[in-house]
C-alpha cells in the first residue's frame, strides 16, 4: 500500500507539475497574444492616423484651391469694376469741352510723334468740328468720320501706317498692360492697410 501511495503521490506531484507548466505556457501564450494584439492595434491606429492626415491634407488643399478661385474671381471683378468706372468717366469726358479738347490735342501730338508726314485724322461725327479747329495751321487733313466713343485714328497720307488712339482701344491697352499691376495694388498682402 505504501508503494501505491507513493506512486499516487508521485503521480499527483507530476500532474501538478504538468498543470503548472501548462499554466505557465498558457500565460506565455496569452502574454504573447496580448503583445501581438497591442502591436496590431498600434499599427491599425497608425494607419488610421495616416489616412486621417491624408484626408485632412486633401480637404485643406481643396479648401485652399476654392479660396484661391474665389480670391481670383474677386480680384477680377474689382479690376473689371475699376475699368468700367474709367470707361464711364471717359464717356463723360466729352461733356467737359475744355478737358476733351486737351485730350484730343494730346492724342493728336502722340500721332504726330508716332507717324511720319502729313496725317489723315479720323474722329467721331460729333468731334469733326473740334478736330477741324485743331488741325488748322497743320499739314494734316480731316478724314471720314468713324464710329467711336471718343478719341481719334490717324493714318499716314498713303494709309500704310495707322495709329488707333480711340478710347476703347486705349482702354483695352490699359486693361492689358495694367491688369496685373492693378491687381497687385488692390490685393498686395505685403502692403499696409
Amino acid at each position: 500500500m505504501e508503494l501505491l501511495k507513493q506512486i499516487e503521490s508521485e503521480g499527483e506531484r507530476h500532474v501538478q507539475e504538468i498543470l503548472r507548466e501548462a499554466e505557465r505556457h498558457a500565460q506565455e501564450i496569452l502574454a504573447q497574444a496580448e503583445r501581438e494584439i497591442a502591436q496590431e492595434r498600434e499599427r491599425a491606429l497608425q494607419e488610421l492616423e495616416a489616412q486621417l492626415e491624408q484626408e485632412r491634407r486633401a480637404a485643406l488643399s481643396r479648401a485652399r484651391a476654392q479660396a484661391r478661385a474665389e480670391y481670383l474671381k474677386a480680384k477680377s471683378a474689382l479690376a473689371q469694376e475699376v475699368f468700367e468706372k474709367l470707361s464711364h468717366e471717359l464717356a463723360h469726358l466729352r461733356a467737359d469741352a475744355t478737358r476733351y479738347r486737351k485730350f484730343l490735342e494730346l492724342l493728336l501730338h502722340e500721332a504726330e510723334r508716332a507717324l511720319p508726314g502729313p496725317l489723315v485724322i479720323r474722329v467721331a461725327p460729333e468731334d469733326q468740328k473740334l478736330m477741324a479747329e485743331l488741325l488748322k495751321n497743320t499739314p494734316h487733313k480731316l478724314g471720314e468720320p468713324i464710329t467711336t466713343q471718343g478719341g481719334l485714328m490717324a493714318t499716314t497720307a498713303g494709309g500704310d501706317l495707322v495709329l488707333d488712339n480711340r478710347w476703347e482701344t486705349r482702354l483695352n491697352s490699359l486693361r492689358t498692360l495694367y491688369r496685373a499691376e492693378l491687381s497687385k495694388m488692390l490685393f498686395d498682402r505685403s502692403r499696409p492697410d
